[in-house]
């Protein structure tokens, strides 16, 4: 699992937090497919989607229980972290 603070604080589950948790170890098969969906959804071309951010957004708004628009609109520092730190586990790097 690994923790992140973010520098603006975002709801979830109808609660604001400061601080977010990525837990890699509970990432379904689904999960992944499903956020595929939403990024090809939405226009992504990306051949391989592991080094697609937007695909990265997707997982992470998955992991979460968040919108994958709630990702996109954070701001770009925390974007960067949260998809930095998926794309080192789609990557098998982190």
């Amino acid at each position: 699992m690994m923790k992140i603070k973010l520098t603006k604080p975002i709801q979830i589950g109808g609660k604001e937090v400061n601080q977010i948790e990525l837990d890699f170890g509970k990432v379904t098969g689904r999960d992944l497919s499903q956020a595929e969906s939403t990024v090809r959804s939405s226009g992504e071309m990306t051949p391989l989607l592991t080094f697609s951010g937007k695909y990265q957004a997707a997982v992470a708004a998955k992991m979460l229980g968040i919108k994958y628009d709630d990702v996109l609109d954070m701001p770009g520092s925390d974007y960067v972290k949260i998809t930095t730190a998926v794309l080192n586990f789609l990557t098998e790097q982190g």
